[in-house]
């Protein structure tokens, strides 16, 4: 059963149920359902029959719902494209999906400065898209959907933007995983502040819509008074947040997180390492909910799932494989190191890359390479390390830097750390670490130095040290390296 099916399922069973929620209007079942057909029709009578793709921009709402649900159904892929996105990739993204159409909640000065400087290309906001003629004649004729629901271009924290399709069967397969393992029914309230053109979001989105439950969108993820208002004024049941996210709240004030939190009976986060404490502060918070998280990348979305109980030797674990998705670990180039590349197989990995011959080459044997490091510990419990190209070599030692980060945030006065390696003409490469120092604090890096030393192997202890003022983090906490370097 595809999106469209599932939303007319409800449209049909829970007609007045208010399904969509943003921070202007709330639509029920039935109007989500009309509206998405509107747009479809509007997106067939005006998009020449020829295009398989239309690229989408637009902040979380239910406009977003609408037209990405709309594309879909009028029998074409979605390019989900980041609000942020630069010229240059926006360019570069719609050359190689062929989309000749942006839609849009209204064009900005950027997308005016795009149409002016590209001809082939249109940005077009939805209001105007009724409007729209390219000779198609009004016969839509019956509608054909094509095998792959949604394209999204990813290069993780480094290397050239791959274009990801992602297909209905296997938005199918993960959903109902996420829906069968954390228990998702059409009791739940979830409240979703990620940005939906990204995966996690887009995710959470999608299980909403299969498991018929009432979806709340913010626009944004940082405004965590907005979030905790929205999760008690709504008597939410679910809430999805980035690690870094479930970190900030533990600043505020205990009494007004166990106001608006309590009644949750789940948090679902993503694979970026969770603190320690930070796990045990939400479950402490949550009393009788659960938070959990998961591994994935846009290729292979939800590979595992770890619902955190009392067993801290799992804390910092993305869990076991989830149903019918196999893990194995690349021991041919493990070496010495207890980790390896991590290769996932399943119903949830792309078969191949959009037109990138050289990116599908990483797909063997319908294992895909993941280009993440990690191991599997005796009871399959997956433990990730980091990224393959972020693996430090000093001397032939590989150093994971998270080992490193771990230890010094352990610091007091150490609000954020990063370590990558740096070139070394003796031992090819050489640890550097920098620190966010927390507000008002005296730390020097002697004492981080010290630490090091007393805590860490001596091949993984920095050699040189220096304090920023910010780490650069893309939206769901994981750091840009390259950027560091």
């Amino acid at each position: 059963m595809n999106l469209i099916d599932c939303l007319k399922n409800n449209a049909e069973r829970n007609p007045t149920k208010i399904g969509f929620i943003d921070e202007e209007r709330s639509l029920t079942f039935k109007e989500m359902y009309e509206e998405v057909q509107k747009f479809s029709e509007n997106v067939s009578k005006s998009v020449l029959r020829s295009t398989q793709v239309v690229s989408l921009i637009s902040e979380n709402s239910t406009s977003f719902v609408i037209a990405y649900l709309g594309i879909i159904n009028s029998g074409r892929v979605v390019h989900l494209t980041p609000t942020n996105i630069s010229l240059t990739n926006l360019a570069r993204q719609t050359s190689s999906t062929g989309s000749g159409l942006i839609l849009c909640p209204k064009v900005t000065k950027k997308l005016k400065e795009w149409n002016s400087s590209h001809y082939n290309y249109s940005a077009v906001p939805f209001s105007e898209l009724a409007e729209l003629t390219r000779g198609e004649k009004k016969d839509l004729g019956k509608i054909r959907r094509q095998i792959v629901a949604y394209l999204i271009y990813t290069s993780g924290t480094t290397g050239e933007p791959k274009g990801v399709p992602v297909s209905h069967d296997m938005v199918e397969f993960t959903t109902k995983n996420i829906i069968d393992v954390l228990g998702y029914s059409e009791t739940d309230v979830d409240v979703i502040p990620l940005p939906l053109y990204h995966s996690f979001g887009l995710g959470c989105l999608h299980t909403s819509i299969f498991a018929g439950s009432t979806v709340v969108l913010l626009k944004n993820a940082d405004n965590l008074e907005n979030i905790l208002e929205s999760v008690k004024k709504y008597n939410a049941t679910s809430l999805a947040a980035v690690p870094a996210t479930l970190t900030k709240f533990l600043k505020l004030d205990r009494k007004i997180l166990d106001d608006c939190l309590q009644g949750l009976r789940l948090i679902i986060t993503n694979s970026t390492s969770i603190p320690k404490n930070t796990v045990k502060g939400i479950k402490d918070i949550l009393k009788g909910g659960n938070l959990a998280t998961y591994y994935g990348l846009t290729e292979a979305s939800r590979s595992t799932f770890m619902i955190f109980n009392e067993d801290s030797n799992l804390h910092e674990s993305v869990g076991k494989p989830a149903p019918g998705v196999n893990i194995k670990i690349d021991d041919e180039h493990k070496g010495e190191s207890e980790f390896g590349e991590i290769l996932v197989k399943g119903k949830n990995v792309i078969k191949q890359y959009w037109n990138d011959k050289k990116a599908d080459r990483s797909i063997e044997d319908e294992w895909l390479r993941t280009g993440d490091v990690g191991y599997l510990d005796d009871d399959g419990y997956l433990f990730l390390k980091g990224r393959n190209d972020e693996v430090i070599n000093v001397g032939g030692e590989k150093i994971i830097p998270h080992d490193i980060e771990q230890v010094v945030r352990q610091i007091p006065g150490v609000e954020d750390s990063a370590a990558f390696g740096i070139p070394h003409e003796v031992f090819g490469q050489t640890i550097k670490l920098v620190v966010k120092k927390a507000a008002n604090s005296d730390l020097d890096k002697l004492v981080i130095l010290t630490h090091c030393m007393k805590n860490l192997e001596k091949f993984k202890i920095p050699s040189k040290i220096e304090f920023v003022d910010s780490i650069p983090k893309n939206e769901y906490g994981k750091v840009k390296r390259s950027m560091l370097k």
